[in-house]
């Protein structure tokens, strides 16, 4: 039997126990990390490349506060630069993205829009990780605060959340 020092046996389960609990609490299951959570596809299907949740956020990481419809007050977002994901899984000099969620819903953006605003995929809010039920793992998320421009319906459907494909042409 493993000791920590100064936590008896019993301490020691119920910490463990503890951090399943706020595991699973976030969202999270022991094989979510190797799951693919994001296909980055090319729309004639040529280069296909599936990601996991721990590739995503071994990426460089960008915080973005904002604001949005979907939720209340400023938030902190975390994740890697959508542009940086596109170029590094093919869609180096790509025009245009598809985006999906789990429910199919889809969503066409003009690339540019990345390099403009710098669009992130969030995987954090606030420093927790973003599950299911909170829009996650994946959420597409514009500096909206930054840009009186982004304050538009139709960026607000470029929201999209559970993000489980980017496709581009």
């Amino acid at each position: 039997m493993v000791r920590a020092i100064g936590i008896d046996g019993d301490a020691m389960k119920k910490q463990f126990v503890s951090f399943l609990v706020f595991l699973l609490a976030a969202g999270f299951s022991g094989t979510l990390y190797a799951q693919t959570v994001l296909t980055v596809a090319s729309l004639t299907g040529n280069a296909v490349t599936t990601l996991t949740l721990a590739e995503l956020q071994g990426l460089d990481q960008v915080e973005v506060k904002t604001s949005n419809e979907f939720v209340d007050g400023e938030k902190v977002f975390r994740g890697p630069l959508v542009r940086k994901v596109l170029n590094l899984y093919g869609g180096t000099g790509a025009t245009m993205v598809t985006f999906t969620a789990a429910n199919d819903y889809q969503v066409d953006v003009d690339v540019a829009e990345f390099y403009k605003y710098n669009a992130i995929l969030a995987l954090t809010q606030d420093g927790v990780a973003l599950s299911k039920r909170e829009k996650g793992p994946i959420w597409v998320i514009y500096p909206m605060s930054d840009f009186v421009e982004l304050r538009d319906p139709v960026f607000n459907s470029r929201l999209i959340w559970q993000l489980v494909k980017l496709e581009y042409q």
